[in-house]
């Protein structure tokens, strides 16, 4: 068996509303969809960050490394792409692990096995999830805003009635720090005995960090995520807070890991598939967390149902989950898989894909209408400015 073609469509799916978040504010986001076809006719699934640039690093760089080859040989092709991440940073970790996956759901679909079960095996049939709070602005009907501290309660009652989240995830970092202080206060007291966790993604200073991690401590927050920018500021604020600290934005591959490790920066590592370069690079992770005691868990980037499905096989298979995962499926409007794999359960979890591969296909009516929304808006993959905020430019250290 070996690679014989590889094909890229982008895909614009809509957000229910335009999240907001510390960088702006995305209506649509861009994903890559790889289809991965082998000279005996298998075809295997994958997904990835980016637009343009990500799809022409894979036309260009990636899929000439992969082509001809066969799919297990997996840690030989990674090898190929080994210094393309040193020149194009993290859309070269974005490309590779679009067909890193792909190669995945081949050899899943070889021999007729889940992924997980190449991955160590499957040792829990669904993965808690957290509900994830957003600040959003209307949409261009003028519904469905979350713009008061009210809204962000009421959300959160809303998912977890409909959802049984027992985890929830407050994303900030949008409407000032002692805003944000008080309605982590009114989550702790509507949600007593609820994991409770807060991400401002990097946007305050390592002075007002401190100052809102000391006035946050007495709410027991899980972890407080990415409050500043960087290991090293990240490591001077956690020396002077007594709340463990996670990231996703200061550690952002292996190497910035054993960083973070050193500084001690980082309590929970978030790691995420796509921007780490493939579920390769996460099963390393796992290991390294394994051996220095910190926990792993997975970051959320509005997956789409083939992403999804590599994450649900990805902690399937890691002995220890001590954390709820994220997740944008309550924020988005739209999908490219088939429906009945991919969704939310009555108790915060998604069950684990038991088809072979990945176990999800592509819905041919749903992936061709997001192929045309790519077509007609272009990339939507990083900044749009935030309405809300208009002629707010988002810099380190804003607060």
């Amino acid at each position: 068996m070996k690679i014989a073609t590889v094909t890229v469509t982008p895909v614009n799916v809509p957000f229910i509303a335009p999240i907001r978040w510390s960088g702006g504010a995305n209506a649509d986001w861009t994903r890559l969809i790889v289809e991965m076809r082998t000279d005996d006719g298998l075809v295997g699934l994958g997904e990835t960050l980016g637009g343009s640039v990500t799809k022409a690093l894979i036309d260009t760089e990636i899929a000439p490394m992969f082509l001809g080859e066969d799919p297990f040989n997996l840690e030989r092709m990674l090898g190929k792409a080994t210094f393309v991440p040193l020149y194009y940073g993290k859309a070269g970790y974005c490309a590779i692990a679009g067909l890193e996956v792909a190669c995945w759901d081949l050899m899943g679909k070889a021999v007729n096995r889940p992924v997980c079960q190449l991955l160590g095996g499957r040792l829990r049939e669904e993965i808690p999830f957290a509900a994830y709070l957003y600040y959003r602005n209307p949409d261009r009907a003028g519904r469905h805003a979350i713009a008061t501290r009210d809204d962000i309660l009421a959300t959160a009652r809303d998912y977890v009635a409909r959802h049984g989240f027992d985890t929830i995830k407050y994303k900030g970092g949008v409407v000032g720090p002692d805003e944000e202080i008080a309605t982590l206060r009114a989550l702790r007291g509507a949600f007593p005995k609820h994991k409770l966790r807060y991400d401002p993604q990097a946007i305050y200073s390592p002075a007002t960090a401190i100052r809102i991690g000391r006035a946050i401590e007495p709410l027991d927050l899980e972890y407080y995520e990415d409050p500043c920018w960087g290991n090293d500021a990240m490591a001077r604020v956690r020396a002077k807070v007594a709340i463990p600290f996670a990231s996703n934005m200061a550690t952002i591959d292996l190497d910035s890991t054993a960083e973070a490790l050193r500084l001690g920066s980082v309590d929970v590592v978030l790691g995420d598939i796509f921007e780490w370069g493939g579920i390769t690079a996460i099963k390393k992770l796992q290991g390294v967390c394994e051996t220095f005691q910190v926990n792993l868990n997975f970051h959320s980037a509005g997956e789409l149902g083939i992403a999804t499905a590599a994450y649900l096989h990805l902690a399937a298979s890691v002995p220890a989950l001590p954390h709820a995962a994220d997740t944008h499926a309550l924020e988005l409007a739209g999908e490219v898989v088939k429906p009945g794999v991919i969704g939310l359960t009555p108790h915060g979890t998604m069950k684990v894909p038991t088809g072979p591969g990945l176990g999800v296909e592509l819905d041919p009516e749903l992936f061709a209408a997001a192929a045309e929304a790519y077509r007609r808006q272009g990339d939507l993959s990083v900044y749009a400015e935030d309405s809300t905020r208009k002629g707010t430019i988002p810099v380190k250290s804003m607060w």
